[in-house]
């Protein structure tokens, strides 16, 4: 997040400023941490989390004091921009850190704990009724899955979810974007605004960590099916750039995906698959080894013969000669 943005939101507001005098006089008192859970209580208004006619806004997370349980009958989101704030959520202790979010849905009980000057998270506070347009909309006009999603709504069950987002470019540029308006232009319009949140919902559907554990399985099959097919059909000029525009991702979430679920690099795995075509067309064909080499997106001819003796403990000329 820019600098700019980070050094706005650093400034204490009056509220945050009577809380912390409040809290500095009383922790010199004998009893002083007894004391302090009551003023934690009552030095910052909880109105804000009262019912609003404005369908989405912003407000910055108050810091130094502990947020009182309480439910609310919308569904809130947390983003942090720098430092950690943690939530107590039922019996769960849930620490938030920069760069990532959490959704927190209708009539979910929870609590934060006091943060410090340096701990920086803006709440989006988003009317049930508008999350639940916006989700409809996108199930019907796109093929992302709001399953995960829409059970925010839920109002008899404990709902809420981290989402990892420093692996999305496209989300830390939405929220960046909606804090500069509401923060440092002071003129963020709610048109704009509802239309921000709805992209940032549509982000948040097509990032593979928010999917539950049944639908986490199909998810993983298509994707590793998509990136397998994408390697063999275009090993000659694949990137993992191309293969990330292609899925919509950053680049570097999906090293990471792939790591994980391939246990190797990304260049590894289309190294595989170039390599295993050579060993094909050498097999089969009396192509030049020069043109195999050009064929599957090689340069470099020193290199794809180290490589290959590397790999199969001879050169390409005596592999053929061996089929």
């Amino acid at each position: 997040m820019r600098e700019e943005i980070l050094k706005r939101l650093s400034l204490l507001s009056e509220e945050e400023i009577a809380a912390h005098a409040k809290i500095m006089a009383y922790n010199q008192k004998a009893g002083g941490k007894r004391n302090r859970r009551i003023i934690e209580r009552r030095a910052i208004s909880t109105s804000s989390y009262a019912e609003t006619t404005s369908p989405v806004f912003l407000r910055a997370h108050p810091r130094f004091v502990r947020t009182p349980e309480h439910t609310h009958d919308y569904v809130e989101i947390m983003y942090v921009c720098s430092g950690s704030i943690t939530h107590k959520i039922s019996e769960e202790t849930v620490t938030v850190s920069a760069g990532d979010l959490i959704i927190l849905g209708r009539s979910t009980k929870h609590s934060i704990l006091p943060s410090s000057s340096s701990d920086i998270g803006i709440n989006i506070i988003i009317s049930s009724d508008l999350f639940e347009i916006i989700l409809n909309t996108v199930r019907r006009d796109s093929t992302l899955s709001t399953k995960h999603l829409l059970c925010f709504l839920d109002g008899e069950t404990t709902r809420y979810k981290v989402f990892h987002c420093e692996q999305s470019v496209e989300v830390a540029n939405i929220m960046e974007n909606m804090i500069y308006s509401s923060f440092l232009k002071q003129q963020s319009d709610e048109y704009l605004l509802e239309q921000s949140i709805r992209i940032l919902l549509c982000y948040l559907c097509g990032i593979p960590d928010t999917v539950d554990d049944t639908e986490n399985i199909s998810y993983t099959d298509k994707t590793k099916k998509k990136i397998i097919k994408y390697v063999r059909t275009s090993y000659s000029t694949a990137t993992l750039t191309e293969g990330a525009q292609m899925l919509g991702l950053s680049p570097t979430y999906l090293s990471r995906w792939i790591r994980k679920h391939f246990g190797m690099s990304f260049k590894d795995l289309l190294m595989n698959e170039r390599f295993s075509v050579a060993c094909d067309l050498l097999r089969t064909t009396d192509t030049p080894i020069g043109e195999i080499i050009v064929h599957i997106g090689y340069e470099n001819s020193s290199y794809f013969h180290k490589e290959f003796k590397k790999r199969f403990g001879m050169t390409p000329n005596s592999y053929r000669k061996l089929q």
